[in-house]
């Protein structure tokens, strides 16, 4: 896991850098985000840090995390550098693209197979469990160290994108990286108290909403939740507040593929798709113009809840019989 040296010598080169993500940001976008950001200012760098849909409530703990602006806000500044975190294309990162696209440079950091190589100089490394095992590749070769702040953060991102070191991108160097964090300061038990057992009783009133509403299909390998902008503005809760819901339909016994509908705007459908074992949930995403990992993918839907389910349903099914599925009508 190699840092690019074009990339070492592009951010020291630079003096006033522009950090961002993916819209609905997670753990591992606004960990590595903010990560790389604590660690720039560290050594006198001038900072920005953007996010399309802001930071969602479970993340709020983390250190500088009301320093990250939503929206569009930084587009109208210079910067020599822009630094596009855990996105697979350009158009992810929301608003804050015209942000990027006046950066004279661009790195893109990623881990996901799907990922365009958009930027100037890029680095995908589908090894990773987590960008912000990348980015702590990064700041290790800028000759920062972690202090306690940007090891929180980081450890964040390991935690959240492996499903607390579950899930099958869970390799012997995640355990490494995750053990150097913790000795640098990042204090696991607090991070997961924070992350998995802070919700707000509306998000869990509209949780057991969504489970209680899952609809099965093929002999019940497919679980798939449809949670709508009425059912959010009822229980009073956001987009990111519904971010782990669909890890409840994975978990169902059985259940070999889970998909969330997510309806969070006029006419846009946000579907998210996971998968346990076999079934390639990212071939399905990019068919649609999404992206991310064989077995947690997501992608933007134009229409109803009705048309995107329609859409997205028999090409799941498909994903089942390409995995070697079979199942009686």
């Amino acid at each position: 896991m190699s840092v690019p040296g074009e990339i070492v010598e592009a951010v020291r080169r630079a003096r006033r850098v522009f950090i961002t993500s993916h819209v609905v940001p997670d753990g591992d976008a606004v960990g590595s985000l903010l990560g790389i950001k604590l660690a720039l200012e560290r050594v006198g760098k001038e900072t920005r840090a953007g996010l399309s849909d802001g930071v969602p409530p479970s993340l709020r703990f983390l250190p500088e995390s009301r320093s990250i602006e939503a929206g569009g806000s930084a587009k109208s500044r210079q910067f020599d550098l822009g630094l596009v975190l855990d996105c697979g294309s350009l158009d992810r990162v929301g608003q804050c693209v015209e942000a990027v696209r006046a950066c004279p440079v661009t790195v893109n950091i990623d881990h996901h197979a799907t990922n365009t190589r958009f930027a100037t100089i890029n680095w995908v490394d589908t090894e990773a469990a987590a960008t912000c095992q990348l980015v702590a590749e990064l700041i290790r070769a800028l000759g920062i160290p972690y202090d306690s702040d940007i090891a929180t953060c980081l450890f964040t991102g390991l935690s959240t994108d492996t499903g607390s070191f579950r899930y099958s991108n869970t390799r012997a160097s995640t355990f490494r990286a995750a053990a150097e964090l913790a000795e640098a300061g990042a204090r696991p038990w607090e991070i997961a108290q924070n992350i998995y057992d802070s919700k707000p009783y509306s998000a869990l009133a509209a949780l057991a909403e969504a489970i209680l509403g899952i609809e099965f299909s093929c002999d019940h390998l497919i679980a798939a939740m449809s949670i709508r902008a009425s059912d959010m503005a009822r229980h009073g809760i956001s987009e990111g507040d519904t971010e782990g819901f669909i890890g409840y339909a994975r978990s169902v016994d059985g259940v070999e593929v889970a998909a969330a509908f997510r309806e969070v705007g006029q006419g846009l459908i946000r579907v998210g798709l996971r998968s346990k074992e076999r079934a390639d949930v990212a071939k399905v995403a990019s068919e649609f113009g999404g992206g991310g990992h064989v077995r947690a993918s997501g992608c933007s839907i134009q229409g109803t809840m009705e048309q995107a389910r329609i859409k997205v349903m028999p090409r799941l099914e498909q994903a089942l019989r390409e995995a070697g599925y079979t199942w009686t009508a």
